[in-house]
């Protein structure tokens, strides 16, 4: 059973990981949950979310992470990811969901097990007393605080790293471009759009809890949710500043990729208009019938010359229409 547990001076931290219908039914019958809020850990139908019941609180959040950074035997939404991930170029970005089960008694998390931060920080509290008391010391509240501290906390090398490949993208788009780039700008305004959705709708989850809308998980912890809003804050300009800024480049290189295609089709217009009477003439006496001149020797030099002064007519008037 993915159920481990640490205890200190009765406070229970219970890490759930990846847990399947057995588990489900054990947290049921163990601490009296709502089944509906289980079942829908299961079903991934969540939305980030502060509910208050009578004995417990919940808090539901998504977080980021790449794929390329989950362990081969990791599963996300029923899809091994090492298969996912096996023929994709470039780092894309998914989501998991954590849900905190909070009493005075108890924190319980249900995760994917792809979040390394909760693994840590329960690691970290089995290993010592010392451990425990710095975690767990403050109450039920304070440990959900250090572990949703942490995993906000992880969020921002990842901005950063998308950051690092926007620049990257500006620089290469300076040179020759690439299928590659042009891939990864893809990509990265895709990746740009899931951390958008993630974000968002937690940052009112934490204004409520900045403004003590929540009575258990507020009084001295309202500071403490203070500090995890501003980092959110600070992560949501960051990712609309990227935006704003992959949108510009995406836009940049349309344009550059449209004036080549022009360019592209101008010379080809060029050399068809150039070709164009050449063609006529060559086709009407090259036709097996009788006309003018055509038994006279040099009708073959006048053809020619004929040619040469349409080619380079229509080059004269296509430079003078500044064509070329």
């Amino acid at each position: 059973m993915n159920v481990k547990t640490v205890n200190y001076k009765g406070l229970f931290f219970v890490n759930v990981t990846k847990p399947t219908d057995f588990e489900i039914k054990f947290l049921k019958n163990t601490y009296d949950f709502n089944p509906l809020n289980l079942e829908d850990y299961l079903t991934k139908t969540q939305i980030p979310k502060i509910e208050n019941y009578i004995k417990y609180d919940l808090i539901v959040l998504r977080f980021p992470l790449f794929s390329e950074d989950v362990p081969q035997n990791s599963h996300q939404y029923g899809i091994p990811l090492s298969t996912a991930t096996s023929h994709s170029k470039n780092k894309r970005l998914i989501s998991s969901y954590v849900s905190f089960f909070i009493s005075e008694e108890y924190v319980v998390i249900l995760h994917d097990g792809i979040l390394p931060q909760i693994e840590r920080i329960f690691t970290y509290c089995q290993k010592s007393l010392h451990n425990r008391t710095e975690y767990m010391s403050q109450g039920a509240a304070f440990l959900t605080y250090r572990i949703i501290d942490a995993l906000v906390d992880d969020c921002f090398p990842i901005i950063n790293e998308i950051t690092g490949i926007i620049d990257k993208i500006d620089k290469e788009l300076e040179g020759k471009q690439s299928q590659k780039t042009l891939e990864e700008i893809s990509t990265t305004r895709r990746n740009l759009v899931v951390f958008h959705t993630m974000v968002k709708p937690i940052l009112p989850l934490f204004k409520e809890l900045e403004e003590g809308k929540h009575k258990e998980l507020n009084g001295a912890m309202q500071p403490f949710w203070s500090n995890v809003l501003d980092h959110l804050e600070k992560i949501w300009d960051r990712v609309e500043d990227n935006q704003e800024l992959i949108e510009g480049i995406s836009i940049s290189n349309e344009s550059l990729l449209s004036a080549h295609s022009n360019q592209i089709i101008k010379v080809l217009t060029i050399f068809s208009t150039i070709l164009l009477p050449l063609t006529l003439l060559a086709s009407i006496y090259g036709m097996n019938v009788n006309l003018p001149f055509s038994e006279n020797p040099f009708t073959f030099w006048w053809i020619t010359f004929i040619m040469f002064s349409a080619t380079v007519t229509m080059l004269l008037l296509l430079k003078l229409k500044k064509w070329f």
